[in-house]
């Protein structure tokens, strides 16, 4: 062996060394950095990876949303979504292995057991590579949601913390995953799993306020509220004549029974009602100014008693925001159980497995989550800037398992009519993709089960099949982007929401959605063949986007005169964003993580 190069290797692993002394004695989270990456991350560095759509496994049903099931790894998966859906997701929900030390997950291709000392450093370098590529896709305003249990929620919190920052954390949701105890288990039993959320971006960039992004209900229908709030400052208010309603017979009253409200000057009741102005001294939750403002409105006041405690009674049409608790009670007897604004309630882990056993017959898949419980969490989005929930959005779940994500998006749609779309990944071990997810959806959206039978009416959407594939890196750059451009069109599919193939040929593809067309040129030198291939997009009616073969990311936009077309460049903005990403692996700045 050279011992030139190897003190080099013993200087450079001191050096590594040093530098994670120096987090030890600091707060954070601090795990052991892997010294042998994770196979999928090292193939990765010399093949770039694509997504190819699979025609064999693919559903159509007219005037349904499209939506994406994804076969492959999800590192690989999340790697090739990145070239073309950065800041397109606004949710996130994820359900990834919970380390039980029960080979729940394997790394390398082997399962992590509770003999391994490493197995909590494993479970790390796995979720976080995966959540910072996930980062990326989400739009300011998206959010994610963890499933997870007592074995990773701390380390998996701090993680949270370091990659999308302590200030956009939401909450830890709790969510009562049983009522069937059985036998009590000693010290504790588990009836519950948490639910970790974040924001991209929780507070506004501009003002620095905090954004409303979760909503249970919108309340329209108001009973009257107490004005009082202790916390407050004493005031003294007026209330209009005729805007105070009283449980009191009438005459002149100059006193309060209740030394928490101060009568300032008599007042006088007929019909029920305060003949003169109400004045008040107490610590109100409103000002003058709200008070004055919502009796504009319609909003009047109610007093009860002679201690003069006063109440509003909401004008029509005002409405309150509930925000979700914190714990997500499934017990129908307990009167704080979870409901969402559909008046379905949350359900448990039982619930769950039964939903799946109704469509795949064979008990192949473990603990599924509950439909119910999904498509709580996702009604729960909220538009702050509309002052509405959002029903139209894009889900990503890349750790599908049976597919209850892409069920619960396809019944909320048709809950409220909503155009929600969903992008599911999972791998295909025992035949999870395409022995439960695929079937799973398929029934779902057809009505029909595996088995011939009728599950249902069916939901009307679309779903297209992809599977993971990869061109080699060469070291000749350009020959890079040409083997890139030949295998490029599912990429550009899932960019522009386009996937229905109409034709493709050696050296073209069109596809097409509704009155959208999507053209891609991928020959280098033929003038023949793009003559020929620009008179087709000619004679189609509709808006175009057209893609061509540019080995400098850039095309000239006078190549096809037409107003409805627009021209964008291939493959260099692929190819750049994953040489960004290769480095970043290379440099290992994705599997360490400290405060």
């Amino acid at each position: 062996m050279d011992k030139k190069k190897s003190y080099e290797d013993l200087e450079k692993r001191i050096i590594e060394l040093e530098s994670k002394l120096k987090f030890l004695n600091k707060y954070g989270l601090v795990w052991d950095k892997e010294d042998t990456k994770e196979d999928v991350v090292l193939h990765c560095e010399n093949n770039i990876p694509l997504l190819v759509q699979e025609e064999d496994k693919k559903i159509i049903c007219n005037e349904g949303e499209n939506n994406i099931l994804i076969e492959g790894d999800n590192y690989h998966a999340l790697t090739a979504l990145n070239f073309v859906a950065k800041e397109t997701i606004d949710i996130i929900y994820i359900d990834p292995p919970y380390n039980t030390g029960h080979n729940d997950f394997s790394y390398n291709d082997k399962f992590v057991d509770k003999e391994d000392c490493y197995r909590h450093s494993k479970w790390l370098n796995m979720i976080s590579k995966r959540l910072v590529l996930a980062k990326e896709l989400l739009k300011k305003d998206g959010i994610i949601f963890i499933s997870i249990d007592d074995k990773e929620q701390a380390n998996l919190k701090l993680l949270c913390d370091s990659i999308f920052g302590e200030n956009n954390f939401i909450t830890n949701f709790c969510w009562e995953k049983t009522q069937h105890f059985g036998r009590q288990k000693i010290n504790y039993y588990s009836n519950c799993e948490y639910i970790l959320c974040y924001a991209k971006k929780l507070f506004n960039s501009d003002n620095g306020s905090l954004k409303e992004l979760l909503v249970e209900k919108v309340k329209t229908d108001l009973i009257d509220a107490p004005l009082f709030n202790a916390s407050n400052k004493e005031n003294i208010l007026t209330f209009k004549k005729g805007t105070v309603k009283f449980n009191l017979k009438d005459g002149t009253y100059k006193t309060s029974k209740n030394e928490s409200y101060l009568l300032i000057k008599p007042v006088i009741i007929k019909n029920s009602l305060n003949a003169n102005d109400l004045i008040l001294k107490f610590k109100s939750r409103w000002s003058q100014k709200t008070i004055d403002e919502e009796i504009n409105k319609g909003t009047t006041f109610w007093i009860k008693s002679d201690g003069f405690a006063i109440r509003t009674v909401y004008h029509l049409g005002k409405t309150t925001n509930e925000s979700p608790k914190q714990l997500i009670f499934t017990n129908t007897n307990n009167p704080l159980c979870s409901i969402n604004r559909f008046k379905t309630k949350v359900g448990v882990n039982e619930e769950g497995s039964n939903e799946l056993s109704n469509i795949i017959t064979q008990n192949i898949f473990s603990y599924p989550k509950p439909v119910s419980l999904i498509k709580y969490l996702l009604s729960l989005y909220y538009n702050y800037d509309l002052k509405q929930h959002n029903n139209n959005f894009t889900v990503l779940d890349f750790f599908a398992g049976s597919g209850t994500t892409g069920q619960a998006v396809m019944e909320l749609n048709k809950e409220d009519g909503g155009h929600r779309k969903f992008i599911l990944c999972t791998n295909n071990e025992n035949n999870i993709c395409t022995g439960v997810t695929y079937p799973r959806l398929k029934t779902v959206i057809s009505g029909i089960r595996p088995d011939a039978t009728k599950y249902s009416e069916g939901l009307p959407n679309n779903l297209f099949y992809f599977k993971t594939d990869f061109v080699k890196d060469e070291n000749n750059t350009e020959q890079a982007r040409y083997s890139l451009v030949e295998k490029v069109d599912g990429l550009l599919c899932i960019a522009e929401n386009i996937f229905e193939e109409v034709e493709r040929n050696d050296y073209s593809s069109h596809y097409k959605s509704k009155n959208k067309h999507l053209f891609i040129f991928n020959d280098y030198y033929s003038k023949e063949k793009f003559d020929e291939f620009k008179q087709r997009i000619l004679k189609t009616i509709g808006s175009k986007i057209v893609y061509i073969y540019s080995s400098n990311n850039d095309v000239d936009p006078t190549l096809i005169n037409d107003k409805d077309v627009i021209i964008k460049p291939i493959p260099s903005k692929i190819y750049e964003i994953y040489k960004e990403i290769v480095e970043e692996i290379k440099r290992g700045e994705w599997t360490w993580f400290s405060h």
